[in-house]
């Protein structure tokens, strides 16, 4: 059986408490899933992640950051001096393919609103997207992969349904419940996939029943025993 590539940004990289993709792969361990994401990681650097892994005949869910998020590859000292200045995403690189690249997400260094409000503007950025969409489409379809398109806005504004308010957390990226269900009612119905429904019933129970605090120091060894759990009778 093929891949799963789960492709997003910090809704998908699971760096505060499990998200989408690492819920997949406690549902579905069978499967071999790998997932492209950064933090505040635009479409740019994750079309780029994905071409990388070169999919074929695998399955890609792939969720759509914002337009106009700048993503730049650092390849001289003045850039890596800028990035590392940034109060925020100075500590934000990531390095694959020979390339270290510097997400800038929602930097409000001087340089990047320069870049937004000079250079690329919100209609070239939408431009953009069009053509990255395309890009994508084509690219997976001449390679026989199964291909699911959301978005990161969806997601947000799926997150903030009333029935999650009491659930959802203070967090820009909604609690681990809230992802189980984006995940069971917006992803897997669009997906060949065979969920077995007792798993996903104790996943449901075990997240519902936490108590989850973002960037808890223990957060992955928590994770790991929750899903062993479920392997248990």
């Amino acid at each position: 059986m093929n891949r799963i590539v789960c492709v997003g940004d910090g809704f998908a990289h699971g760096h505060i408490w499990p998200e989408w993709p690492q819920i997949l792969r406690a549902l579905i361990p069978a499967r071999t899933i790998e997932t492209v994401s950064g933090i505040g990681a635009g479409n740019e650097f994750l079309v780029s992640g994905l071409l990388d892994r070169e999919p074929d005949r695998d399955t890609v869910i792939f969720q759509w950051a914002q337009a106009d998020r700048f993503d730049k590859i650092i390849q001289d000292q003045d850039w890596e001096d800028l990035a590392s200045s940034d109060p925020i995403y100075g500590e934000n690189f990531y390095d694959f393919a020979g390339d270290r690249w510097w997400l800038s997400s929602a930097s409000q260094s001087k340089e990047i609103r320069h870049y937004h409000r000079y250079y690329v503007q919100s209609r070239q950025s939408l431009r953009r997207l069009q053509d990255q969409h395309k890009l994508v489409q084509g690219f997976l379809i001449g390679r026989a992969c199964e291909y699911v398109a959301v978005s990161t806005q969806d997601q947000d504004r799926f997150s903030r349904e009333h029935r999650f308010q009491s659930v959802r957390g203070s967090e820009v990226q909604p609690s681990p419940p809230v992802h189980l269900a984006y995940l069971e009612e917006i992803i897997l119905p669009q997906l060949r996939l065979e969920v077995d429904s007792t798993r996903l019933e104790r996943l449901r129970q075990a997240l519902g029943d936490t108590d989850w605090q973002p960037y808890h120091p223990d957060r992955e060894e928590f994770w790991r025993e929750m899903v062993s759990d479920l392997d248990t009778e």
